[in-house]
């Protein structure tokens, strides 16, 4: 059951996001008269719509909350007095926003782990503008609770033709980067069994030196080079690590097999 009191139910809205969980088939399977806005809907995003994040205003006769357990790690919940079709338009405008070298990004608010890296990043003029009338964000967190952020919930709301409005500064830039960084460095300990951050940290600049990149690349780089030592170093590894004619993923694949079986 969920830790929310019975108060902030009956105010708060489910944004779930729809490439974590299929939004639609779960809402209307929890839930007979949800109110429900699709946030992709009438965007330049509604090609991806089976994917888009659902806001959903639970009915009086919901079971969404008794559902909380399939939903909390993939939805944030938010608090806002505006009607549903207010909330959601102002949600829209934020489903990409402006980078600092003035390109624009995809912004996934609706992900818990985003919506604290934000949050955490913004000083509180800069929660409030982006929150418009949203008065209280929810996000599940890995011991059970949630963290609650509020805001004031009076600035402007935005329109959906607005999106791109809110700028992120080169100080958003660096702690979400460092948020998902801390966020992956516990991961991969998990992963590898290996309660050292300093070892994991060395291992991290190791596989980027090497040009590994993605989450699964520098996984795949620890993994071997834990399992195998110093065998990493050898001039033979080194050489299919450093082989441009293989693509990233090619080499781990050739250096697995070498160091397995002998053989590039």
């Amino acid at each position: 059951m969920t830790e929310l009191d019975s108060s902030t139910m009956a105010q708060a809205c489910i944004l779930l996001d729809g490439a974590a969980i299929n939004a639609s088939r779960f809402i209307y399977e929890n839930d007979d008269q949800p109110d429900v806005e699709y946030l992709f809907l009438g965007t330049p995003h509604e090609s991806a719509l089976e994917v888009s994040p659902c806001l959903v205003r639970p009915s009086g006769a919901t079971r969404l909350w008794q559902a909380q357990s399939q939903w909390q790690e993939k939805a944030v919940i938010l608090v806002a007095k505006e009607s549903m079709p207010v909330i959601a338009e102002h949600l829209r405008s934020l489903l990409s926003v402006q980078l600092p070298d003035g390109g624009y990004a995809y912004l996934r608010f609706y992900s818990p782990k985003q919506l604290q890296r934000l949050m955490s990043a913004f000083n509180d003029q800069e929660r409030n503008r982006f929150s418009g009338p949203v008065m209280e964000w929810r996000a599940f967190q890995p011991d059970g609770s949630w963290q609650r952020v509020t805001a004031e919930g009076s600035a402007p709301a935005k329109a959906a033709s607005e999106e791109g409005w809110f700028v992120l500064s080169e100080q958003h830039m660096v702690a979400l980067s460092d948020g998902a960084k801390d966020e992956f460095v516990e991961k991969l300990g998990r992963f590898l069994g290996l309660d050292n951050r300093i070892r994991l940290n060395r291992l991290i600049e190791d596989a980027n030196s090497l040009g590994f990149r993605t989450e699964k690349d520098v996984s795949q780089y620890a993994e071997l080079a834990m399992v195998h030592g110093d065998r990493i170093k050898h001039p033979q590894s080194q050489a299919i690590l450093s082989n441009p004619e293989l693509s990233e993923r090619a080499r781990l694949n050739a250096l697995d097999k070498h160091l397995a079986y002998g053989v590039a």
